[in-house]
């Protein structure tokens, strides 16, 4: 083991062997007494094969009690968000969209839980941004669940698009979201979500 591997490895368990330049130094010896002391070893600053044995063994403990990170929960982009907001729009007045279905916010129905849109229903553009946030969390969590292969962060905006326009059941049974999974071609996945027709509102996440 040369020096600079050792300063890296004494710095991990948190000594303090100064620079990590490779050159040995007071600071380096330093640390290394500290180690030894710490591990029962004699506490002579020598870089030897007992010193060695026990860095490796602390290390192995250290990475075996340090938790790895949590993988990244995959959501839309801002690019995405903007560009689905600005699809459905903002109406602050309840109204019956093209299925009649009550509607209100940014597309929100109470398929996707409160509130529940009725006859002049109003709420303010905060509040239209907060039921969107909130809804927006759980049809990302349905294509998560449905999806079982990788996307690039990109891929993810237009099925989290279409999640939002058809739900997660519809969604979840859709054919393209089958051949995705299949590792279909991306013609064939397209061609499968020209498939969905209904209600016109769709075509646009359907072309976008």
């Amino acid at each position: 083991m040369n020096t600079r591997e050792l300063q890296t490895q004494l710095t991990a368990l948190g000594y303090a062997p100064g620079p990590i330049d490779g050159q040995w130094s007071k600071k380096t010896e330093a640390a290394v007494v500290a180690f030894q002391r710490a591990a029962g070893l004699y506490p002579d600053g020598i870089a030897g094969p007992k010193r060695q044995e026990a860095l490796a063994a602390a290390l192995a403990a250290l990475n075996a009690t340090t938790p790895s990170p949590a993988p990244a929960r995959q959501s839309m982009s801002a690019i995405g968000l903007a560009a689905l907001i600005a699809r459905e729009g903002r109406k602050l007045t309840a109204y019956k969209d093209s299925v009649g279905v009550w509607t209100i916010g940014i597309g929100h129905t109470s398929g996707a839980g409160a509130p529940v849109p009725y006859a002049a229903l109003t709420i303010t553009a905060a509040e239209a941004d907060a039921i969107f946030a909130r809804d927006i969390v759980k049809y990302e969590g349905a294509v998560r669940d449905a999806i079982k292969v990788g996307l690039a962060d990109h891929q993810f905006d237009a099925p989290g698009s279409l999640c939002y326009n058809i739900g997660p059941t519809g969604f979840a049974g859709a054919t393209f979201v089958k051949r995705i999974n299949a590792g279909d071609t991306p013609a064939r996945i397209r061609a499968a979500i020209l498939m969905w027709r209904k209600p016109a509102d769709i075509l646009s996440h359907r072309t976008a």
